[in-house]
């Protein structure tokens, strides 16, 4: 409700896209159509999983690459 522009589809679907993220083998076709500036990599720091500082640093990570200044005016920031 902060302005974040996330879909029904984005919530639901977040687990599986963190996982897909993380792992270089997975199918991120999905991921890559919800997020296309997401980046797929081997996550090294822990084989074993996904642990939820993980997640917010790929989160953080998305954060400033996933808006694109160039597409927003001053006007647009004025809610």
């Amino acid at each position: 409700m902060v302005g974040v522009p996330y879909s029904d589809e984005m919530i639901e679907k977040a687990k599986a896209d963190l996982l897909a993220q993380v792992d270089p083998n997975a199918d991120a076709a999905g991921l890559v159509a919800r997020y296309p500036g997401a980046v797929i990599s081997d996550h090294p720091a822990n084989p074993d999983g996904v642990t939820e500082i993980d997640a917010l640093v790929a989160y953080l990570q998305m954060l400033g690459t996933s808006v694109k200044f160039r597409d927003v005016t001053p006007a647009d920031l004025r809610q």
